[in-house]
């Protein structure tokens, strides 16, 4: 990609019959746009990458494909078990037997119920057309966000619980005390600003030409001058004093919101070619016949995949308002913005030969709009 930008700028440098100089500043300046368009997706496609090989599975999907497994293990073993009568040689095969039973009877709802929470769930029903997809991420970028305080005060309480156990094929019973988190009261105030500003990226990259791509959606919301920065600590920090002794306990936190956001969408190029077993119906009639992880597997392996940051500033006064002026600013000559802008271009050039490749994936979607502000 450098040698292209490279000879694309060395034709225009070489000339021998100059131009006007309105025209070589509208071709550098499409080249940069080009060239910079290319390096962000160039570097989204970093970034996921570098997610690839950081990516730790959740506790919870393991445990549910952990249970799937034992649940497959029991199954199997309670067919040999009763196709081979073990329970006529020993005690045990008939204990096993009963915690196979029961393990048959219980796995099934651990993984039921993490399907509804899993993301592939999430990915197709908000599957659609790259159409629908972009136009929602647009709506996103043009809705103002939220940003709350919170405080959950709690206090843990001694409970009892009667619990089952089998010793030499004989059911006994005995009596637990535990702890329980008991939440006594959930405090939320918002925090009010006046203006905001969408600095998400103008491109959806690596999306797949034919077939769909999974997008997983992230939401950034940042103080876009010291005073916002400031004022937010102070009322944070009074939130804090006002609340810390409400209960035993208190966590602290702050959340973010913006209406319409989704942390899982999907896209397909052409809606009309969505595979036919690629559906909320399936993916539940799977899950209902203990199926649901070899077709979750299944989902995974058949889709691309890409990300995009939702990045909304935040402010608590006009940032458009100037400062009070200095002196006048000098006009630019046509040459010194000539030059400028190859300066720009080798800059850039010279960086993506120090360390980015070019990326193997498929060519940036460019469908959003430009930066939006807004007054509340």
């Amino acid at each position: 990609m450098a040698e292209r930008y490279k000879k694309q700028l060395g034709e225009v440098e070489s000339r021998t019959t100059k131009p006007e100089n309105a025209i070589t500043i509208h071709e550098l300046q499409r080249i940069k746009q080009q060239l910079d368009n290319e390096v962000d997706q160039l570097r989204a496609t970093r970034r996921l990458r570098d997610r690839e090989q950081q990516k730790t599975a959740k506790l919870w999907r393991i445990v549910s494909l952990y249970y799937y497994v034992s649940f497959w293990l029991w199954m199997i073993y309670l067919i040999i078990c009763s196709e081979a009568q073990l329970g006529e040689y020993a005690v045990l095969f008939s204990a096993l037997a009963i915690v196979a039973i029961i393990g048959i009877i219980a796995l099934p709802m651990v993984f039921w119920v993490e399907s509804w929470f899993s993301s592939e769930r999430h990915y197709i029903k908000n599957l659609g057309s790259l159409t629908l997809a972009t136009d929602r991420i647009e709506s996103i970028r043009n809705t103002q966000p939220a940003v709350f305080m919170n405080a959950e005060c709690y206090h843990f309480e001694m409970r009892t619980r009667t619990v089952t156990y089998y010793v030499n094929g004989q059911a006994q019973n005995s009596v637990q005390t535990y702890l329980e988190k008991v939440v006594s009261n959930f405090i939320v105030a918002p925090f009010r600003f006046t203006h905001w500003l969408d600095c998400s990226q103008s491109t959806l990259t690596d999306v797949r030409k034919a077939g769909i791509t999974k997008i997983k959606m992230e939401l950034t919301v940042l103080c876009g001058d010291q005073a916002t920065a400031e004022l937010f600590r102070q009322l944070f920090q009074r939130f804090q004093d006002e609340n810390r002794h409400r209960d035993d306990f208190v966590n602290f936190f702050v959340s973010k919101n913006v209406d319409g956001f989704e942390k899982r969408l999907a896209a397909i190029t052409d809606a009309s070619k969505i595979p036919g077993w690629i559906s909320s119906t399936w993916f539940w009639v799977s899950t209902a016949f203990c199926l649901g992880w070899p077709y979750r597997i299944a989902f995974n392996r058949a889709v691309g995949k890409t990300d995009y940051n939702v990045v909304k500033v935040i402010y608590i006064s006009d940032p458009s308002v100037p400062a009070a002026p200095t002196a006048a600013p000098q006009p630019r000559s046509e040459e010194d913005i000539i030059s400028d802008l190859q300066k720009s271009i080798k800059v850039t050039l010279d960086r993506l030969n120090a360390g980015l490749s070019e990326s193997d994936g498929d060519a940036p979607i460019t469908s959003l709009s430009k930066k939006f502000y807004s007054k509340l």
